[in-house]
């Protein structure tokens, strides 16, 4: 029997016995429905968690606190030698085959304020206790616009001067609060998308500040603001005299502090020497391992607890687990509903083979072989499957621009709210596809096996 006599018969069938494979087909629709459904709903939350709020492709180590110096220590301002990471470490993680890059960090270890704003906010805003620390140009090579460049300005160094006013703006003098510096370019500075969200969400409500949005951080970008370093509310540093210096908002980076704000690892390492003393520069704070393979970030946690180095946060490895954990159940069910369908499209076509004996035989009678008839209910049964799966995907695609209309409606803004929760891709319409098509052809196996062991002599003995 040729390809074209079976599709005859499958369309044929189609209209003769539509009742009973709509039934059927919508089993498998329900199933294929809630099956891409799913998984669309945890691919789109992974990619926001995973992607942009706990990045998982990079784990932040660094080594464990610092032992408690107590009373007369903490009083008397000595201690152990705050802990931190040597260069010999962060080389023992680069060599690892499962690193692709190792970036130091550097936090301020003095303390600094900040304010401006007033081009953004329409007044000066400002905060009492700076959290900076200071990265690898390198590692945001690719985030920071060529514009202002992310490194340290006395890299670059102008003419020497003793004030501010002898520079052409927005340079201003860089050095000693008492002595000669040099006209520089204001710091670069870098911001995290998480404290946008924060400010935007939390913070700018409570003060009836405009929110700031990426956009707007974009567009402001060169509008400079000062750091009063060596000196807070909290208290003055070890060493140096506090002074100003001019800092440059150059770009959002998700590689940036969360809260706070990152500059170049030299400006930092040279304010941490001027406030707190070589030891406070010659370490590292933290590393930033970039990892090859995302399904090896376990091997470097342990090849960083050999060094005596935890990660700074387990999050994006907590989330990760949880997730698949979800998907995986939900998956599971989606399963159970195909399965039931493949049960009810094996039931259908055991009922068609059993009513249509005569017919069958009468094929095999005019020639048609057992193989002929086989083909002929996987066919019939691919069908009914493509359509139901189709319709699955379509119904699933309807339901998230549902949910995502409904979340963007009632829901209230949150940090990181995305403007869909759902990740439709090609892979995944396929595979929802070719879901329903395989559960479909199971049900029918069974029935189409003894569609093709009907015997000719069955028709000869009917007539």
């Amino acid at each position: 029997m040729r390809l074209a006599s079976i599709a005859t018969l499958v369309r044929r069938d189609l209209v003769r016995v539509r009742g009973a494979l709509v039934t059927s087909g919508f089993g498998i629709a329900a199933g294929t429905a809630a099956l891409v459904f799913f998984l669309a709903l945890g691919l789109g939350v992974r990619a926001v968690l995973l992607g942009e709020v706990f990045p998982i492709d990079q784990i932040e180590l660094e080594p464990p606190k610092a032992e408690d110096p107590g009373l007369i220590g903490g009083l008397l301002g000595v201690g152990a030698e705050p802990p931190g990471i040597d260069e010999p470490s962060a080389a023992k993680l680069r060599a690892s085959p499962y690193v692709e890059a190792v970036y130091p960090k550097l936090r301020f270890s003095f303390p600094a304020t900040a304010r401006g704003g007033k081009e953004v906010f329409g007044k000066e805003v400002g905060t009492s206790e700076v959290i900076a620390d200071g990265i690898d140009p390198k590692l945001v090579a690719d985030e920071v616009p060529g514009r202002f460049p992310f490194v340290d300005p006395l890299e670059n160094p102008g003419k020497k001067c003793v004030l501010t006013t002898e520079c052409t703006p927005p340079q201003y003098c860089e050095g000693p609060a008492d002595g000669e510096g040099v006209c520089v370019e204001p710091v670069p500075v870098l911001v995290s998308r998480y404290l946008i969200e924060l400010f935007d969400k939390t913070i700018a409500p409570a003060h009836h500040l405009p929110p700031i949005g990426e956009t707007m951080v974009k567009q402001a970008q060169g509008i400079t603001f000062k750091l009063w370093v060596g000196e807070s509310l909290l208290g003055r540093a070890r060493q140096g005299k506090p002074r100003h210096i001019h800092a440059r908002v150059v770009g959002i980076s998700r590689r940036a502090i969360d809260i706070g704000m990152t500059l170049p690892l030299e400006t930092v390492r040279r304010l941490n020497t001027e406030f707190s003393g070589e030891a406070a520069a010659r370490k590292y704070s933290s590393v930033l391992v970039k990892v090859r393979e995302k399904d090896k970030t376990s091997r470097v946690i342990a090849l960083g607890q050999t060094l005596e180095l935890m990660p700074k946060d387990t999050r994006a490895r907590d989330v990760s687990v949880l997730l698949s954990g979800v998907m995986a159940l939900l998956a599971l069910v989606a399963g159970i509903i195909l399965v039931v369908s493949a049960s009810n499209i094996a039931y259908t076509f055991r009922v068609f083979v059993s009513e249509r004996q005569r017919e069958l035989a009468l094929y095999r009678a005019l020639g048609a072989t057992s193989g002929d008839m086989f083909a002929w209910m996987l066919a019939l049964a691919l069908t009914v499957g493509v359509a139901g799966g189709a319709a699955g995907v379509v119904t699933a695609r309807l339901l998230a621009i549902g949910a995502d209309y409904l979340a963007a409606s009632r829901l209230p803004d949150f940090p990181f709210k995305p403007d869909t929760f759902f990740a439709f891709t090609p892979g995944l319409y396929l595979a929802g596809l070719g879901f329903a098509a395989l559960f479909a052809l199971l049900g029918a196996l069974g029935p189409a096996r003894r569609a093709g062991s009907v015997e000719p002599a069955a028709a000869l003995a009917a007539l």
